[in-house]
C-alpha cells in the first residue's frame, strides 16, 4: 500500500501549490501532505484530506476553509501551507 502523505524536505512539484494559494472557488486535487507531525497528518486524513481528493477552496480569512465532498472543513492558514495541491481551475456553479 501507497502511503498517502510525505514529509517536509521534498521538492514542490512544478505546478504544486499550497492550499492556501489557492483562489476563492478555485479546486484541485491534494498531491501530498507535507506536516512533520504524525498527529496531524492523521487528524487531517481522518477529516477526508490526503492525496488524491479534490477541494475547492471557500474562504482564506480568518480560517481557511475547504470544501471536500459535502463538507466544510475550517484550517488554520498554518496547517493550510502543509497541504499541497495540483489546481484544477475554478469551480462550476453551485448544484441546488
Amino acid at each position: 500500500m501507497r502511503w498517502p502523505f510525505s514529509r517536509r524536505g521534498l521538492a514542490p512539484s512544478a505546478a504544486g501549490r499550497p492550499l492556501g494559494g489557492l483562489s476563492i472557488g478555485e479546486s484541485g486535487t491534494i498531491a501530498r501532505v507535507d506536516a512533520a507531525d504524525p498527529g496531524r497528518l492523521v487528524k487531517l486524513s481522518s477529516l477526508g484530506l490526503m492525496a488524491g481528493v479534490s477541494v475547492t477552496l471557500v474562504q482564506r480569512r480568518p480560517a481557511v476553509v475547504v470544501r471536500v465532498a459535502e463538507t466544510d472543513v475550517a484550517l488554520d492558514p498554518e496547517v493550510a501551507d502543509d497541504i499541497w495541491i495540483e489546481p484544477a481551475g475554478p469551480a462550476g456553479p453551485a448544484r441546488g
